[in-house]
């Protein structure tokens, strides 16, 4: 027994009075499992992670239902899940390189699969089915504020405490990998300034979901004030939180997917108001925020070596090193743990920090198609008075994808659907 089994056990014996209401307490959770937090640890057993375990709960649950139930049926097939086409090729890719996988056991290949498919696409596709209403995207809504306040104050409470932080050293006391899910972080990274962790798996996962959650709360209180119902003061306050947390996770990439989402997102009278609070913003925080220039500047110097990180050198090693590795399996790749077997046997992979590097490595150039597609479908969300929005999101996802790190594809992907649900309910023909 562990903690995230006092949260998430009740939720699985809440689902069995009210089903929806008890995923959407699970959906928002997420970013607290983007660690590798286990359900079960037992001797001679693959290790079973919360969320896998979670999700087939979900999927089971579910299954049965549409078994048991001919309305639940009739409910669900009216309602086209609209990545489907780009869904089934992407699993396709990862369960053909699974099975074909030459350098890992098939047990293990197609178990890795299956959790990658699962946590990755099924997830995505549940929580699909049960935003129909207003009522559960604005519950929806209010749970990931919840959440992500409780990440800016833990992250404050980080920062404040020389980076001191117990939860990740809770959940690296779970697994028995201990190892493999340190980071060394410390007060003297990035010339002095440290790097913020909070809730989530790493520094640069809590810049890239600092980032996704800050440009969509951002573009919620434009387009669809009513949804997220709540006082100005509060919005500005939990706002500013966000911004400050990407701040001290001191990573370039959520600070990118920021800038390239607002170039996209704003208009004359939201650019107006961001240039009359910016200025305030500065002169409230500027001892916290004067920092952080520095990693700020970088940005558009990928040589700099200022605050450390990947450089553009670096990145071409990376590629040349996995484009040699590739050419022995061009169509399929290497399975689910190709780029973790590679990463231990060839240090010029340098942990494959790039999505690119990933998918040939693990699925091959079938992946890279699949992949190519998804962002094409990804695009094609794109509807209505929301259109601009969501180019640019995605737009911004592929960039830093292919740069670093740290961005979770399904988190994303599910605050694209919201948009896409709410576009469609906005439109009377779109009411389900």
């Amino acid at each position: 027994m562990n903690l995230f089994h006092l949260v998430y056990i009740p939720i699985i014996l809440y689902a069995f009075k009210d089903y929806r209401k008890a995923f959407l307490l699970y959906a928002v959770t997420t970013p607290f499992l983007s660690a590798l937090v286990p359900f079960l640890v037992l001797p001679g057993l693959p290790l079973v992670q919360m969320e896998t375990f979670m999700n087939t709960f979900w999927l089971m649950y579910i299954s049965l239902s549409h078994i048991c139930n001919k309305k639940q049926r009739a409910i669900h097939k009216q309602d086209d899940f609209p990545l489907k086409g780009a869904f089934c090729i992407y699993i396709i890719s990862i369960a053909i390189s699974s099975i074909l996988s030459p350098i890992t056991p098939i047990f293990q290949s197609t178990m890795a699969g299956y959790q990658t498919i699962l946590n990755g696409f099924v997830f995505v596709y549940l929580l699909w089915r049960e935003l129909r209403k207003t009522q559960d995207i604005q519950f929806f809504i209010k749970g990931l504020v919840i959440v992500f306040s409780i990440a800016v104050i833990y992250g404050f409470f980080e920062k404040f405490s020389d980076f001191y932080n117990p939860l990740k050293e809770y959940e690296i006391s779970l697994n028995p990998d201990k190892e493999g899910l340190t980071f060394d972080y410390s007060k003297e990274d990035r010339i002095g300034t440290g790097r913020v962790v909070s809730i989530f798996n790493n520094a640069l996962a809590c810049s890239a979901y600092s980032a996704v959650a800050l440009a969509f709360f951002l573009y919620m209180n434009m387009r669809y004030k009513k949804i997220w119902n709540s006082s100005v003061l509060l919005k500005i306050s939990f706002m500013c939180g966000l911004s400050l947390l990407l701040l001290f996770s001191n990573s370039r990439g959520g600070i990118v997917y920021l800038g390239i989402s607002l170039l996209f997102m704003l208009n004359l009278k939201s650019t107006l108001s961001l240039l009359l609070l910016l200025p305030i913003f500065g002169f409230a925080f500027y001892d916290l925020i004067a920092p952080y220039f520095v990693t700020i500047s970088s940005i558009f110097d990928i040589d700099s070596e200022a605050v450390g990180g990947s450089s553009l050198a670096m990145r071409i090693i990376q590629f040349s090193f996995v484009l040699e590795i590739w050419k022995n399996n061009l169509l399929f790749g290497y399975g689910p743990k190709g780029e973790t077997y590679w990463g231990i046997q060839e240090s010029g992979v340098l942990g494959t920090e790039s999505v690119w590097l990933k998918l040939l490595l693990n699925q091959g150039f079938i992946g890279v198609v699949a992949y190519i597609f998804l962002c094409c479908s990804l695009i094609k969300l794109a509807t209505g008075k929301s259109k601009r929005y969501m180019i640019g999101a995605v737009l911004a996802c592929i960039a830093v994808m292919t740069a670093t790190v740290g961005l979770s594809l399904p988190f994303f992907m599910c605050l694209l659907l919201v948009v896409y649900r709410l576009e469609l309910l906005s439109n009377p023909k779109g009411v389900l």
